[in-house]
């Protein structure tokens, strides 16, 4: 591990150059062993340990001096051994009675590695210290549950790390490898809107006053030329253009929701654009497809680049899921006002081993030590940007393109606010498809949903109250109990208030759980966009209308000259002593005494980056076997 990891103490990169290196002699029992096949299903879904202990062995087992047990709940772990992979290699965990393993089926998994516990010790204490030093600085340590928030910081003041005592065997909580991040992680290295950056003129263009570079790599127009990868695809950059703008221009149906038309866009953004790449000619609803579109003249004006590699599964079972890096454009008319109309570009991170995952989140890492805007800064991000942006780079996604999807969020169109999913279908083109975690309107009360449809809601939530809690949930295309369509084709967020729910009183279509609805709401688009993350809240510009032009999204636009602004849900709330953004449960639960949930969420990314870069992939095993057994998924779509 590079020791750029922390420049005060390099405490960080401590933890590995510490580590004892692990013995490369093994017997064949062991080969055998760590032969086992690795359950990949549980990188999204990996069974969490209970507890984990680390006690020094008085006797070796086959050379090593440390043992690590782990427990999990009942039912969990079917066999009676559990592979992992840390540092590419992967390891086994025993409850057969070997390898150290004391007994076998008691629910124990154990494995013997090498580890210098002294240094360990001591790095522990490093960080404590470190993060006591933070305290002091009005700065907190989290625990997460979720996106949601409490304090940590009486880890950080009774955790007494010094007196841990690995001969009698110790408790280890994964908490105590977290350091407070530095701040400057969040607007560096996670969510990055510096002028400096989004107005690059050597990367950007604004089409408004012709300033900057028209084939800018972070121009929406390159970026859309890189995913149709004509020169692969054989399709025209033109044909893949349209093939996502006529989506808005008829009637679909998706699994079975209706998605009404919002021809609009015909006079929003085709026509404009189209004028644009064709002066002179004559451009109506019905002739429309027999022009070219000119990319680089896209109306579009860069917003963000975001760092989402907190959306990866657990790289301890499988790599398919790196997590995602995201481009957020607003979309300008023909006079260069802007639309209320954002659209993202989600890509997957095209990395597939350890040593690739931790070498690019050190790339995202290291930024936050150069000033955004700077020469240096910009190439450091470019680098970055084009190993997921650049045509080919996901040899086995259609076109070869990394893009996961796009997604949409506009009220420009028709009323109410609307967001849209999209991606490159096999054809090599746009397809629109539902949007994910969220069910069909039909299911919301606050959507008007008949008795019979909030009991399909209810019973669905009911019925997965463990999934849901343990967030390792999908909202199905199909819901099985019913049979009936339940994942939606479009998300609608009508008012600021929004949210998810069934009946509000205790029946067959009632969420029986208080946290379960909050949940399933907020995960959807249009409940983290309204009432159940107050995205309004924090957010400065107002319409014509005087509607808030902020509401629902948690990047609001603002004119070229000016950064865009962050919802609350995202910076956290600096009025309050901890930091965190409160919002009351909009559904009034539980009854008399709702809970307030408390948001930062760019304070949790920085703390998975932090984690990511000390535990995941590094040299210590024991840091990487620990955080293997303790990492959960977000399984978020935002």
């Amino acid at each position: 591990m590079s020791s750029r990891l922390l420049p005060a103490g390099l405490i960080l990169a401590t933890v590995f150059l510490h580590a004892c290196e692990e013995s490369k002699k093994k017997t064949t029992a062991q080969n055998a062993a760590n032969a086992a096949t690795v359950n990949t299903a549980f990188e999204r879904n990996p069974p969490i340990a209970t507890s984990i202990k680390v006690k020094a062995l008085k006797e070796t087992v086959n050379g090593n001096n440390v043992l690590l047990t782990a427990t999990f709940p009942a039912g969990v772990i079917r066999e009676n051994v559990h592979s992992i992979v840390v540092n590419d290699e992967t390891l086994t965990l025993h409850d057969d009675g070997n390898e150290g393993d004391e007994k076998a089926g008691d629910g124990v998994f154990s494995i013997a590695i090498n580890e210098n516990l002294d240094a360990l010790k001591e790095d522990l204490i490093a960080i404590q210290r470190a993060n006591l030093d933070k305290l002091n600085k009005r700065e907190h340590l989290f625990r997460w549950s979720g996106r949601s928030a409490t304090l940590n910081d009486n880890l950080v003041r009774e955790s007494n790390v010094r007196e841990l005592d690995f001969d009698k065997g110790a408790g280890i909580n994964p908490d105590l490898f977290k350091l407070i991040p530095d701040p400057e992680l969040r607007t560096r290295s996670l969510m990055i809107t510096d002028l400096g950056v989004i107005e690059d003129p050597d990367r950007t263009f604004n089409p408004c006053t012709k300033k900057g570079n028209p084939n800018g790599v972070w121009t929406f127009g390159h970026l859309i030329t890189q995913m149709a990868n004509t020169p692969a695809s054989g399709i025209s950059v033109n044909t893949f253009i349209q093939s996502w703008l006529e989506k808005w221009m008829e009637t679909q149906i998706i699994n079975a929701d209706n998605v009404p038309a919002r021809t609009n866009i015909f006079n929003q953004v085709i026509l404009p654009w189209l004028q644009a790449s064709n002066p002179g000619a004559i451009i109506n609803t019905g002739n429309w497809k027999t022009f070219n579109f000119d990319p680089s003249l896209a109306p579009f004006r860069l917003l963000a680049i975001v760092n989402r590699l907190d959306l990866r599964g657990n790289s301890g079972y499988k790599i398919s899921n790196a997590g995602e890096g995201r481009f957020v454009f607003s979309v300008l008319t023909a006079n260069c006002t802007l639309l209320r109309f954002t659209a993202i570009l989600e890509y997957g991170i095209p990395k597939s081993s350890c040593k690739e995952l931790h070498d690019f989140a050190q790339q995202w890492w290291d930024l936050k030590a150069l000033v955004p805007g700077t020469v240096a800064y910009n190439d450091a991000l470019q680098k970055i940007t084009d190993q997921f942006t650049a045509a080919g780079t996901s040899p086995s996604k259609p076109n070869g393109s990394s893009l996961n999807q796009l997604r949409t969020n506009e009220i420009a169109l028709a009323r109410p606010w609307e967001l849209r999913e999209f991606v490159i279908g096999k054809k090599g083109v746009f397809e629109e498809v539902t949007v994910k975690q969220e069910p069909a309107l039909k299911f919301n009360r606050l959507s008007g949903a008949t008795l019979a449809n909030q009991q399909i809601l209810a019973k669905y939530a009911n019925d997965s109250t463990a999934e849901i809690l343990a967030q390792t949930y999908q909202v199905p295309e199909i819901e099985a109990a019913s049979g009936v369509n339940f994942l939606g084709g479009k998300s609608h967020t009508p008012a600021p208030v929004h949210f998810w729910d069934a009946a509000t009183s205790p029946g067959p279509a009632f969420i029986t759980n208080d946290t379960v609805r909050h949940l399933l709401s907020i995960n959807t688009c249009s409940g983290c966009h309204g009432g159940e993350a107050r995205t309004s809240v924090g957010n400065l510009i107002d319409d014509p209308a005087g509607v808030p032009h902020s509401s629902f999204l948690q990047i609001a636009p603002q004119p070229f000259g000016t950064k865009p602004t962050l919802a609350a849900f995202l910076t956290g709330d600096p009025s309050q002593a901890d930091g965190l953004f409160r919002v009351t449960d909009p559904a009034g639960r539980p009854t008399g005494s709702p809970i307030q949930w408390t948001f930062n969420d760019l304070a949790r990314r920085a703390e998975d980056l932090e984690l990511l870069l000390k535990t995941e992939c590094g040299k210590s095993r024991l840091a990487g076997i620990v955080r293997a057994l303790s990492f959960k998924p977000l399984n978020f779509t935002h």
